[in-house]
């Protein structure tokens, strides 16, 4: 998801329900993708730099049960810093974000 643009991700993801999102506030102006996968129980949401490509997705899961297998196959799998509180994957990073008042208490910030 990383580095697409919102026209390849809604190209790629034709098959699922996707809601675009215009942010704008005096000098702001944001555009994000959500993307919602019904069998897979998650939702994704993808930020977008000025260029139009993604810099950040996240994953908001309806159970915190799939956090905790996918935190254990990372602890497994792939290296975590302590300093920077976060996975380093192959060729992005990863946080795990506690959320207030949202669907879910916790989601997977995946930016680079």
């Amino acid at each position: 998801m990383l580095k697409l643009s919102i026209s390849q991700i809604k190209e790629k993801y034709t098959d699922y329900p996707i809601c675009l999102m215009d942010y704008i506030e005096r000098d702001i102006h944001e555009k994000s993708i959500e993307i919602r996968f019904d069998k897979e129980n998650i939702t994704l949401t993808c930020a977008f730099n000025k260029d139009g490509n993604c810099n950040k997705s996240f994953l908001f899961p309806d159970d915190d049960q799939l956090i905790e297998n996918f935190v254990g196959y990372l602890t497994d799998h792939h290296d975590y810093s302590f300093m920077r509180s976060r996975f380093m994957l192959g060729n992005c990073y990863l946080k795990i974000k506690e959320l207030k008042e949202q669907r879910s208490d916790i989601c997977l910030v995946f930016y680079q």
